[in-house]
C-alpha cells in the first residue's frame, strides 16, 4: 500500500471509532465542567435579576413622583 492508495475499510472503521470515542470524551468533560458552574452561573443569573428589578423598580417609582 503506498501514498496514492485509498484507506482501506478497516482503517476508515478505527479512524470512525476514535472519532466517535473522541467525541464521547469531551462531551463527559463539558459535562462535568458544566456541573462544576452551574450552582455559579446560577446565582451569578440571580444576583444580576435582582439588581435590574430594583433598578427598574427605582426608576418606576421616580418618574412617577
Amino acid at each position: 500500500m503506498n501514498g496514492n492508495d485509498p484507506k482501506s475499510w478497516f482503517d476508515r472503521t478505527i479512524g470512525a471509532c476514535m472519532s466517535i470515542l473522541l467525541a464521547a470524551v469531551a462531551l463527559y468533560c463539558a459535562t462535568q465542567v458544566l456541573q462544576a458552574i452551574l450552582p455559579f452561573l446560577v446565582i451569578a443569573a440571580g444576583v444580576v435579576t435582582l439588581i435590574w428589578v430594583a433598578w427598574a423598580l427605582m426608576r418606576y417609582l421616580r418618574g412617577r413622583y
